[in-house]
């Protein structure tokens, strides 16, 4: 996992009301969301299109330009592009030619940033280690986060919270309410 992985080349927007002097959490601009799944033997094309090998490793992800590319399972992952022109199309085209599938899922997942004191406030809510030797850049999970299932990256000043839309309200009231929580001081210290 390389130390090079940083946060998407957006700027978050929606800086949530200050959550304390330890942490901060921001709202990240919309992105296309896509979900492959094909057999990674057959994703050389796949990779051809988003300028990037598939990560192959359990629980890693890799970013090329505007893209970052989230593994899932050993046949699924989700493709996250912030640049300007989709990808959606040769993708499409790509995976089809190589027996596998892509589902656009843009407004299924929001993204939020947590920066700062990122253990003290999530470790109240996942059974996550999030330690950077334990979760270090480059790594991603898949977990709950109180009662959602979100998915986690570990990027290079943070982490960054994929969680289903459908969720964002309880998923936003939870992370204001750990982080007043005096039980919520830093756990990391």
């Amino acid at each position: 996992m390389a130390d090079s992985v940083a946060w998407p080349s957006a700027t978050p927007v929606n800086p949530f009301a200050a959550v304390g002097p330890d942490v901060t959490i921001a709202l990240a601009p919309r992105r296309r969301h896509v979900n492959l799944r094909i057999n990674a033997e057959n994703a050389a094309a796949v990779a051809r299109v988003l300028g990037v090998e598939l990560p192959t490793a359990p629980s890693t992800f890799v970013e090329h330009g505007g893209t970052t590319v989230v593994w899932l399972g050993p046949d699924e992952w989700l493709v996250i592009d912030t640049a300007a022109t989709s990808l959606l199309g040769p993708l499409t085209d790509a995976a089809s030619l190589a027996g596998g599938a892509v589902t656009d899922q843009s407004g299924q997942r929001v993204s939020l940033f947590v920066r700062g004191d990122v253990m003290g406030l999530l470790s109240k809510g996942t059974a996550v280690d999030l330690h950077p030797l334990a979760f270090p850049v480059g790594s991603a999970v898949q977990s709950f986060l109180g009662q959602t299932i979100v998915v986690f990256l570990a990027r290079s000043d943070g982490i960054e919270i994929l969680a289903r839309a459908s969720f964002s309200r309880y998923l936003t009231d939870w992370l204001l309410d750990a982080a007043i929580d005096p039980l919520a001081a830093p756990a990391s210290r």
